[in-house]
């Protein structure tokens, strides 16, 4: 078996989360440029005939010039786009690149002063059972920590004749619709992963 890496086992939940959850965002796509807060469960509820309709998603801060990544389908077919910091300061944003195939979106913002963000890990070397933590909008609410392990590596998933992702992180750590385009840390506190796909009835 591989020898785990060298140095220090990780940091505590905890520190990981302290560090971490200050660069993890908000992405609010709206059909209107109202900068109201999205309802709680809103993609649960009916939309009202007389209330803009928005999606909300996650994202994390990964360069302090404003640069975020999230999911392709919290974007698609944006309309206005803003990001929330975990201050409640309300950005807007514009999408600078994208990329269906593996549900990827950068986008960005014009960052205020001393922006937080990640450092940024590499899923190459994560090792089965690796504890890893998600922080996310699941269900609506902001910045939900999950916690859990690796169930496996390199995995194919096809959901329909038109979507499927390749080389994905199996983890059973409790992702919830919200997650989308939010992050997954290992111990050290880096990002290793993008939240992408949940299997229904898991």
């Amino acid at each position: 078996a591989p020898a785990m890496p060298a140095g220090a086992p990780g940091l505590s939940v905890v520190d990981v989360v302290q560090r971490a959850s200050p660069a993890v965002v908000t992405v609010v796509n709206t059909l209107d440029a109202s900068d109201a807060a999205p309802r709680p469960l809103l993609p649960l509820q009916p939309a009202q005939p007389d209330q803009p309709q928005r999606s909300t998603g996650s994202g994390v801060i990964i360069d302090d010039a404003g640069y975020i990544v999230t999911n392709h389908h919290v974007i698609d077919d944006v309309q206005s786009l803003r990001v929330r910091l975990i201050d409640g300061t309300s950005l807007p944003a514009r999408v600078l690149a994208t990329d269906k195939q593996s549900d990827l979106a950068l986008v960005n913002v014009d960052p205020p002063a001393n922006l937080p963000l990640v450092p940024i890990g590499t899923a190459s070397d994560l090792f089965l059972a690796e504890q890893v933590i998600a922080i996310g909008n699941a269900y609506g609410y902001e910045h939900t920590v999950t916690v859990g392990f690796v169930s496996a590596k390199n995995r194919d998933v096809t959901l329909n004749k038109d979507v499927s992702y390749q080389q994905l992180i199996q983890t059973q750590t409790p992702i919830n619709p919200g997650n989308s385009g939010g992050p997954l840390f290992n111990k050290k506190g880096e990002l290793v992963g993008v939240n992408v796909a949940i299997r229904a009835g898991a």
